[in-house]
């Protein structure tokens, strides 16, 4: 007999919690534009579900960190603001104040974002609880079968319970870390089966205990799942796929190396950059260029090759902030430096010289975030002395990041200080 859970429900509850919650959000746009229900309200909702669905940030599964619940979501409400924007513009042209759209907008977001956190937090506190969960037996009193019995104990929130392991082989070490050995699976009465919901096996079984359990599985409607061999590796990234019959496990495989997000990303850095480029570089280029020349002798902009996307060069440009020297290829520059002019100064300090990088954003030599490019010098004498530092330049380097946002930013005086960028830029990228 099939069991019927929870979790049999949840999908229709929780999209009817969010549908809810669009009704309220168009509510107050009603009423704050002193209009009627149309059909670009419909549109706007469905539109919605459609897109939360697409991105899968409907998605609340066991085990799911924060980070990737709000990265996700925000990436669908970023997309979906550039959705209707883009059928508006061509299809209702409606007109809004920017104080009502702003409102309205945040409004959408707040709700949306506040709403998964909190739900995610009850089901998290109802599983530890014992509410929701699913019965594991883990197949394997190996390491892969500790290391996950020991990780469901550590993680009631997750909902899965295991009371602990079984194998096929009676001569095993039973004192493993003090785990439950629960005894040989063949030895299991089947009516047993019925008491669990999911299998767990080590890879390391052999073929033929392998196919033992998952008929099992399929007799009595059970999950199966396979234990792969990377558990004691840093591999946060597991894509599964096949060539022909032939399957196979990409271990670095990134977010930002799918399509989809490719399209996403280079879209928003277009579109911010077009934006800088009009309200703030029209203005700022003409001033900052008349001052600069005023305050000493040389360009206005400075520019230097760098090493960005998959080690390619590309010319980046700043205003310029220091004396014309012959330095700037091999040294850091700090806030004391000698070469700094006194607009150079105040520049560096209030970061308006990266301004003019928004035009290699526009032009695609860089993004909005990633990692900073670096002189080439100064990469070359980094990559050998810090383990995976040429990771950076698997994507676009970008004109602010995680790293700088955790305060390694501007000048690295010691190598602890730049394998912190090193690990906060590949932290970006793995969890974009």
């Amino acid at each position: 007999m099939i069991k019927t859970r929870f979790n049999t429900y949840f999908p229709f509850l929780y999209f009817l919690g969010e549908f809810i919650i669009i009704l309220f959000c168009s509510q107050i746009m009603l009423y704050l534009t002193f209009t009627i229900w149309s059909i670009y309200n419909t549109i706007f909702i469905l539109f919605w579900l459609l897109t939360s669905i697409s991105f899968r940030s409907h998605v609340l599964g066991r085990g799911i960190e924060y980070f990737s619940l709000v990265n996700s979501t925000l990436k669908g409400l970023f997309f979906f603001s550039g959705l209707v924007a883009i059928i508006n513009l061509f299809f209702f042209n409606l007109q809004f104040q920017l104080s009502t759209l702003a409102i309205a907008i945040t409004l959408f977001y707040f709700s949306i974002l506040s709403y998964r956190l909190i739900l995610n937090l009850v089901l998290e506190k109802y599983r530890a609880f014992g509410g929701n969960i699913l019965r594991c037996m883990i197949v394997g009193y190996n390491y892969h079968g500790v290391h996950l019995y020991e990780e469901l104990l550590k993680f009631p929130e997750f909902g899965y319970r295991s009371f602990g392991l079984f194998t096929f082989d009676s001569k095993v070490n039973k004192n493993i870390n003090n785990i439950p050995f629960q005894g040989k699976i063949i030895d299991l009465d089947d009516s047993l089966f019925k008491n669990y919901d999911i299998i767990f096996f080590s890879e390391k079984l052999s073929f033929k205990e392998q196919e033992y359990l998952v008929q099992k599985a399929d007799e009595y409607n059970l999950k199966v799942n396979s234990i792969p061999d990377l558990v004691n590796h840093d591999f946060k990234n597991f894509f599964i796929s096949k060539i022909s019959s032939v399957p196979y496990i990409s271990i670095n495989k990134l977010p930002l190396d799918g399509f989809y997000n490719q399209i996403l990303k280079r879209s928003f850095d277009i579109l911010f950059s077009f934006l800088v480029s009009v309200f703030f570089l029209s203005w700022m280029i003409p001033i900052f260029g008349i001052i600069i020349k005023l305050s000493s002798k040389g360009p206005v902009f400075f520019i230097q090759k760098r090493e960005g996307y998959k080690s390619s060069f590309f010319n980046c440009i700043k205003f310029r902030t220091m004396s014309v020297n012959s330095q700037s290829d091999s040294k850091w520059a700090d806030d004391n430096d000698s070469r700094l002019t006194k607009v150079g100064r105040i520049l560096r300090l209030s970061a308006l010289d990266e301004m003019p990088q928004f035009i290699n954003v526009l032009i695609g030599d860089m993004s909005v975030v990633g990692p900073r490019p670096h002189p080439i010098n100064l990469n070359l004498e980094y990559q050998d002395k810090i383990n995976k530092f040429n990771k950076r330049h698997r994507f676009k380097p970008g004109i602010t990041g995680l790293a700088q946002a955790k305060g390694f930013s501007g000048f690295i005086s010691e190598l602890s200080d730049m394998r912190e960028r090193v690990k906060m830029d590949i932290f970006y990228f793995k969890n974009w």
